[in-house]
C-alpha cells in the first residue's frame, strides 16, 4: 500500500517538527531514513508518540552520531552488535537502527548474525504486520507510507498477523508470543487463528527467554 500519511503527524506538532528535522539531516548526509514500527501504527490509532524509531539504510550507529551532533544532543548510546543506537533527545528519545536481517541459534532469541538489507527486507523480519510499516522522512516525499505486508488492512480489521510464517516468527523470538497477548489486550486486536495455533505449538520455546524479560513482558500485559 502506497499513500501519504503526513496529515497523521500534523496532530503532534513537536514530533512532526522533529521528524522533518531528521529528514532534512538525512537528506543532507545522503541517507535514506524512515520512521518505522509501532510509531506508524500509533499514528493510525491516534495515540501519542513516546519515542521515535528510525530505520536507516546503511550504518545505523554512524547516522545516529551525525544526527545527535546536528540536533545538539551530546550523548549517543551505541549497540554495535546490532547496529543500533539510542539518542536521549527531546521531546522524545530516538532509537536508530540499520535496516537489517537477522539469524538465530536455536537456544537463543538474540541474533547471532546481523546483515544489512533494504526497507522491505527489514520490515518482513518484524513481529506483526501492524508493526511492519514505514513512513519516509525524506523532504521529497515526507509522509509516504510503505506497507508491503498490508499492516493498515490488518489494523483496520483488528487482526494480528505475522509477516512471515508464524512458526518461524515465534521460534526465532518466543517473546513475540507474549507481545501478541499484549497487543491483543492493549490494542483490541484478534490474534489470527494460524498464529494462535503456532503459539500453542511453540509455547515450549519460551524457556530460552530469561525470567527477567518474561516478568517484564507479563507486567506490560497486566497493565493494559
Amino acid at each position: 500500500m502506497m499513500a501519504n500519511i503526513h496529515h497523521l503527524v500534523d496532530s503532534q506538532p513537536e514530533i512532526c517538527s522533529t521528524l522533518k528535522q531528521i529528514g532534512q539531516i538525512a537528506h543532507t548526509n545522503d541517507k535514506e531514513v524512515y520512521v518505522v514500527g509501532g510509531v506508524v501504527r500509533d499514528l493510525f490509532l491516534d495515540r501519542p508518540l513516546n519515542e521515535i524509531d528510525l530505520m536507516v539504510i546503511g550504518d545505523g550507529i554512524q547516522f545516529a552520531q551525525v544526527l545527535a551532533k546536528e540536533m545538539g544532543v551530546k550523548k549517543v548510546v551505541p549497540f554495535p552488535k546490532f547496529s543500533t543506537a539510542h539518542i536521549p533527545s527531546s521531546p522524545v528519545p530516538i532509537e536508530v537502527a540499520a535496516a537489517r536481517k537477522e539469524s538465530y541459534d536455536d537456544d537463543s532469541r538474540k541474533p547471532k548474525e546481523v546483515i544489512y538489507t533494504d526497507l522491505k527486507g527489514d520490515l518482513i523480519r518484524r513481529d506483526f504486520t501492524v508493526n511492519a510499516m514505514a513512513m519516509s522522512l525524506s523532504p521529497k516525499d515526507f509522509g509516504e507510507l510503505h506497507d508491503p505486508y498490508n499492516g493498515v488492512q490488518d489494523l483496520q480489521a483488528k487482526r494480528l498477523v505475522t509477516p512471515l510464517d508464524p512458526d518461524k516468527t515465534f521460534s526465532e523470538d518466543p517473546i513475540r508470543m507474549m507481545r501478541a497477548a499484549y497487543f491483543a489486550s492493549g490494542l483490541g486486536l484478534d490474534i489470527d487463528k494460524k498464529c494462535m495455533k503456532s503459539m500453542q505449538q511453540k509455547a515450549d520455546r519460551i524457556k530460552i527467554v530469561s525470567q527477567e524479560r518474561i516478568t517484564k513482558e507479563f507486567s506490560k500485559i497486566l497493565s493494559t
